[in-house]
């Protein structure tokens, strides 16, 4: 059974992600290129939804920001109403009127935000002086809170340290907690640890603390998978928007093979994918009718073949599925551009993988189609220089 804090991390990021996709844009502006920049004097009346390798906002967004970037989200400036921001890194040092729902490998913030913070990261820094008006959810490896939460601190992490102050209840799981400056609690101080936590001595708690049981292994193991998962979704959509950018009709053509010739492009795709195991197969059947002299040398010569293919094949795969999440993007209601489409694809591609039973299908689905996708999408041109 999910804990209450990934109850509501899962609930509440599915939700806001899914509805920012297919929301309506009225009175929205969308801006889709290597840099999007709103510089300090700019105003942005609406909703904002950007996609690139770098996103900043310097300025003013009256309204919601839908930020996605292959290398950061930075906010200096201030948006008025929520935020939603999926990057490696994402910064907040300016001001956010509402929620604020990021995704990534480092959160850093050091301004304020009006509601809620739900978050999922490799390391998050809610620096000195940052103020987080609501509540306070977070699925970390490591986290750092020194500033100002108005309401509940819940979540999961590896390591925690605290100061500050937080104006409703502790309810964290943490492999390790540390009180490392002067902490003020208004509610209960409560963490699930193997460990008692340190500096205690430095809190001041207004109700009571109480130090919960660790949850039984498998059930961590299967929250670790979780945060692992996640960033391997923002791992490897960042690297479809670096290789959409790139090479951008090279994308829409094996897009296009992905979505219109599925069975031809499972099966190129699915070829190449098992061609370690078929070389390896090959290998071990050519030295089993081989003399026994000769295994050895045999052995020798196609271990590291085998090798080298399945490393290709795994550095492949961080780019494989980028054709068949790009037609899955496209067959929805609603359309997009190039990078819209593909992050419509990563969104639902990767929700999927997470429901137990199922979500095993969507590699075995999505990378062999993709590549083949991939595949196909040369054949045109080798076409056109035979004629």
């Amino acid at each position: 059974m999910l804990s209450r804090s990934r109850a509501v991390f899962l609930a509440v990021l599915s939700a806001a992600f899914l509805f920012a996709l297919a929301a309506p844009a009225l009175a929205a502006e969308t801006a889709s290129s290597e840099l999007v920049i709103i510089r300090a004097d700019d105003t942005v009346d609406g909703d904002l939804y950007a996609t690139g390798v770098r996103v900043l906002i310097e300025g003013t967004v009256e309204g919601d920001l839908v930020a996605f970037a292959a290398e950061e989200v930075t906010i200096s400036g201030e948006v008025t109403g929520s935020v939603l921001a999926v990057a490696p890194t994402v910064t907040v040092s300016g001001e956010i009127g509402e929620a604020l729902r990021a995704s990534a490998n480092a959160l850093d913030l050091s301004g304020s935000e009006g509601a809620d913070l739900v978050g999922a990261a490799i390391r998050v820094d809610l620096e000195t002086g940052s103020e987080v008006a609501g509540d306070v959810v977070i699925w970390t490896f490591n986290m750092t809170a020194a500033g100002t939460i108005g309401s509940d601190l819940d979540g999961t992490q590896r390591a925690l340290e605290l100061e500050g102050a937080v104006g409703g209840d502790i309810d964290v799981s943490a492999g390790r907690l540390t009180i490392t400056g002067p902490l003020e609690v208004a509610g209960d101080l409560g963490y699930r640890s193997r460990d008692v936590a340190r500096g205690l001595d430095e809190a001041t708690v207004g109700g009571v603390i109480v130090h919960k049981a660790p949850l039984p292994p498998n059930i961590r193991v299967r929250a670790l998978g979780l945060l692992a998962r996640f960033l391997v979704v923002i791992g490897l959509t960042a690297a479809a928007v670096l290789v959409a950018w790139g090479w951008p009709e090279r994308t829409r053509r094996s897009g296009d093979n992905a979505r219109q010739r599925v069975l031809r492009s499972f099966g190129y795709g699915s070829l190449v994918m098992l061609s370690p195991f078929l070389l390896g197969a090959a290998a071990a059947l050519i030295a089993g009718f081989a003399p026994a002299t000769a295994s050895l040398p045999l052995l020798a010569i196609f271990g590291p073949l085998v090798l080298a293919t399945l490393g290709l094949v795994l550095a492949l795969s961080i780019v494989a599925g980028v054709p068949a999440v790009l037609a899955l993007g496209e067959a929805m209601p609603r359309k997009f551009d190039l990078y819209g489409s593909i992050l419509t694809g990563s969104v639902v591609a990767g929700l999927v993988w997470l429901v137990p039973l199922v979500g095993w299908l969507v590699p075995l689905l999505v990378l062999p189609t993709g590549l083949g996708g991939w595949i196909l999408s040369f054949r045109p041109d080798r076409e056109e220089r035979a004629s």
